[in-house]
């Protein structure tokens, strides 16, 4: 055993290695919850509260395990914080991915998305919770010998989750700002290659926990897990910041004011707009009260703290990176 049934005497290169992990998903976790406090400016809509879940449910799951492993607090105890804080870290994670969706990619994708979400909510999370539960309380090897086959099946069914994700992203973020990109400067067209690039690194993770969870480490894996949700939330602030980074640079030729909108103060996109919409289907009049100014020398590289109005589930946030 691993410590799927309760704690287990580790040796001490495993107990640094778990302690390690500990230390390092707490930190990001508690640095990426003053982000999204000092970063959103109206704390409302999916795409917060869904950060502010996922990023809570990371040290909950975290703290769990550990006081677990080392039989610093009651085991049944701490398993039912252990599932709570997975959950909310897991799946708290897929509705992050999920709201900015909308951003790229059509309604009907992301209805499916959704669906998927839920599905995957209900097939995988509760089942591998209740037979966790069961085999702490009560351990009975038929039933362990259950729960380690649907651990495996679970964990690759949510990595798949987020690789179907991750690729609608890609595909989308491709797809839509292809027409914007044509009007803006070599930096701008550089961020949809950096913008794929972290997604594959998310993807590329949570091919590393498979690999944990495939060699029978389950104590080195729930450790680990939190370790990869809290770096892909960081990375979240990145993808959304270079997003309205595109849609607040100043393009190369004032003239195409009328289609390509650089909004000063906010953006606002209608409901269930995508930026293709924005660029192809939203005018403004020359004379609004919107207005379009070139970059000056003395301004810094971010010049305005637009306010991202998509839908009642979109991010409100300010400029800035981590």
């Amino acid at each position: 055993m691993a410590g799927e049934t309760g704690p287990v005497d580790l040796p001490l290169a495993k107990s640094m290695t778990i302690a390690a992990f500990f230390g390092i998903s707490i930190y990001s976790s508690i640095e990426t919850l003053f982000s999204i406090f000092h970063r959103f400016r109206t704390r409302k809509g999916l795409y917060f509260w869904s950060m502010l879940v996922a990023c809570i449910g990371i040290p909950i799951h975290a703290t769990a395990v550990l006081l677990r492993n080392f039989r610093l607090a009651p085991n049944v105890l701490m398993c039912v914080f252990v599932v709570l804080g997975w959950w909310m870290m897991v799946t708290g994670q897929a509705v992050v991915l999920y709201s900015r969706l909308h951003l790229v990619c059509d309604p009907k994708t992301i209805r499916w998305v959704l669906g998927m979400i839920a599905f995957n909510f209900v097939v995988l999370h509760l089942p591998v919770s209740g037979l966790y539960l069961a085999i702490n309380i009560r351990p009975i090897d038929s039933v362990v010998h259950v729960f380690n086959v649907y651990e495996k099946v679970q964990l690759t069914g949510f990595c798949v989750q987020e690789w179907i994700i991750a690729s609608l992203y890609i595909w989308g973020a491709k797809r839509t700002l292809e027409p914007i990109l044509k009007f803006k400067g070599p930096r701008e067209k550089k961020i949809i290659q950096h913008l794929i690039i972290v997604n594959l690194l998310v993807i590329a993770m949570d091919g590393t926990l498979l690999v944990t969870e495939f060699t029978n480490n389950f104590d080195i894996q729930t450790t680990y897990k939190t370790v990869v949700y809290s770096i892909k939330l960081k990375l979240e602030f990145y993808v959304l910041n270079q997003l309205l980074f595109i849609m607040q640079s100043p393009t190369r030729d004032c003239s195409i004011s009328d289609t390509l909108l650089e909004l000063n103060p906010c953006v606002s996109v209608p409901s269930g707009s995508t930026f293709l919409e924005l660029n192809h289907s939203v005018s403004v009049p020359s004379r609004s009260r919107y207005t379009i100014r070139r970059p000056h020398k003395s301004d810094p590289v971010i010049t305005t703290q637009p306010t991202l109005n998509v839908t009642s589930s979109a991010p409100n946030v300010t400029r800035g990176g981590m």
